[in-house]
């Protein structure tokens, strides 16, 4: 019923319906799921977690949402001054795992936090205690995680504008704020649908913020990882995975829908739009952008500050009892559990394995599907397998993983047989952790070499066959250099990803192969929150500077190919 009133709207209008029709079965079937698991497990209460995670997952989306359009709005359509640095500042939560939010919370607004204390006493009228442990936790620290990729969406939408339209509106003597609602809103819609996607599927499913801050309310990533970890419940665990799995999917498809009805918002005549000269307009963006630039950077500085004091708080509360405040030996992991350097190396290892491969496999895979011309449905196919990987949270992936690599044997359906499975002895090695990265971050990466692939001109391929020209060396001295810059892209993309992740390779990891990420959780468990930071701020270190180093070989490669581009 609700579907035939969506498709009696009119198509403007079912755009927003969609979704809206989407996100009600999807609450109306998790609540179906998680109360008859509930009363079959007996051992947890997931319909509870489930609609914890979903109320974290539509407040996060709800804030961070309005919070990336405010900042995007302000880095898109005025004239404030800082663009860059506010673009850049804005980015720097791309860097850092999840659990670097967790801890900085608990440092600010946590018993002992900054904030919570009134700067230790020395201001206590400014003390503020927001109950961090819970709900409250939990969103401040998903707010932080999914806004830069809100941002990053709305920005792209809101740049990409037709002045006409506002000159149209202008004229006819329409005011701002309804010039906001028919002409700004309808024109960025699309990708304001997909930044509420991506908030909503990164919330529902992350897992480390709630690991850190969430206290007593249960979410579904966490109660995956207490039934597997903690009770080796592998069967209940699986089965919350397919819970945690069912919205993920759903607002894929919904996303999916709503993309295919969007059309271009830039034609060959449209005009750029200017943003003009507006005082008011220009500071009261400057201060809202700097407030929530101010936050992040509260965010980052924070976890730093608390790596380096040597016991927090009682070194600045009780400076007497506690001369030496500022201390190097957290960054040294003497006495902590995780691995310490050994598993920060690890990760080092598998990030580098998860870049090189990682990107060999997606270019070629993206290459053949691009640039091959038979087997139409075949291709058609594997493009839409690229897609899918976008749709599974990293604990669904590596719980899946667990199954099938950790099985000796399979049972062919219908039939009393068993085969050996050939592939159990990656188990357990770095294999099967770099293999994973690359089948949870393969869709993005995927995109961008298809979209650099795309811009290649179709005639390469035909005069190189015409010319008796093997396949190989066009690839290799024409769409490769011409393709180069995506290609530091994707590996960039996949060594920050691979090292900042702790979902993906939570169950995967053994104490062979110690990780930076799963470190992170594990000395936070142990109550060693300082060198949990200390790790979370190498993390970033690292990212920060394979980032760079991405950026200052395409600027260098690009000065190298501008003379041949303008011939």
């Amino acid at each position: 019923m609700l579907i035939d009133f969506v498709r009696e709207k009119p198509a403007t209008l079912r755009t927003w319906y969609l979704p809206a029709a989407v996100m009600l079965l999807l609450a109306a079937q998790i609540a179906a799921s998680g109360q008859l698991i509930y009363h079959h497990s007996g051992q947890t209460n997931l319909a509870q977690s489930t609609w914890n995670s979903l109320l974290v997952a539509f407040t996060t989306t709800l804030v961070a949402v309005v919070l990336a359009f405010i900042y995007a709005y302000g880095l898109t359509r005025t004239r404030m001054v800082g663009k860059m640095l506010f673009r850049v500042i804005a980015m720097l939560p791309l860097f850092a795992p999840t659990m670097l939010y967790g801890l900085s919370l608990v440092y600010l607004f946590g018993n002992q936090g900054l904030v919570t204390t009134g700067f230790f006493g020395k201001v206590s009228w400014l003390a503020w205690d927001i109950n961090l442990y819970g709900f409250t936790g939990i969103v401040l620290a998903e707010i932080a995680f999914t806004f830069p990729p809100a941002m990053m969406i709305l920005s792209v939408a809101l740049a990409h504008t037709d002045a006409r339209l506002y000159e149209a509106s202008s004229s006819l003597g329409a005011g701002r704020i309804r010039t906001f609602f028919m002409v700004t809103l309808p024109g960025v819609k699309y990708g304001l649908l997909s930044a509420i996607f991506v908030c909503f599927t990164l919330s529902f499913t992350d897992f480390g913020a709630p690991k850190i801050v969430g206290g007593h309310f249960n979410v579904l990533a966490v109660d995956i990882y207490k039934q597997v970890v903690g009770q080796q419940n592998f069967g209940l665990g699986a089965t919350v995975s397919l819970i945690l799995l069912a919205p993920t999917l759903l607002a894929f498809v919904a996303d999916r829908i709503v993309q295919r009805r969007s059309h271009a918002a830039l034609t060959a005549r449209s005009v750029p739009l200017t943003p003009g000269s507006l005082p008011w307009r220009d500071r009261l963006y400057t201060v809202l952008c700097g407030l929530i630039a101010a936050a992040i950077l509260a965010i980052l500085f924070t976890a730093g500050i608390g790596s380096f004091v040597k016991i927090w708080p009682y070194g600045f509360s009780h400076p007497e009892i506690y001369p030496e405040l500022w201390t190097l030996s957290h960054y040294r992991f003497e006495g902590v559990g995780g691995g310490g350097f050994k598993a920060f190396l690890t990760s080092l290892r598998m990030a580098g394995y998860t870049a090189l491969f990682g990107t060999i496999i997606t270019f070629i895979s993206a290459y053949l599907i691009e640039k091959t011309r038979d087997a139409q449905k075949l291709r058609q196919s594997a493009y839409l397998l690229s897609i899918v990987p976008l749709a599974l949270p990293g604990l669904v992936i590596g719980i899946a993983y667990v199954f099938f690599f950790n099985k000796p044997t399979f049972s062919l359906p219908f039939i009393d047989l068993q085969i050996a499975n050939p592939f159990t002895f990656i188990y357990g090695t770095m294999a099967i952790l770099v293999l994973s990265n690359i089948v949870h971050f393969y869709t993005v990466s995927f995109l961008t070499a298809t979209t650099a692939l795309r811009q290649l001109d179709k005639e390469f391929e035909i005069v190189s066959e015409s010319l008796a020209v093997p396949f190989y060396r066009t690839f290799f001295r024409v769409t490769v250099p011409v393709c180069f810059p995506a290609i530091v892209e994707i590996a960039a993309y996949y060594f920050v990803s691979a090292m900042a992740t702790v979902s993906a390779v939570i169950f995967l990891y053994n104490s062979h192969l110690p990780l930076a990420s799963v470190a992170v959780v594990n000395m936070d468990d142990a109550g060693d929150t300082a060198a949990a930071a200390a790790m979370c701020m190498l993390i970033v270190a690292v990212n920060i500077l394979v980032r760079l180093g991405a950026e200052g070989v395409c600027w260098l490669f690009a000065g190298k190919t501008r003379q041949w581009r303008q011939k």
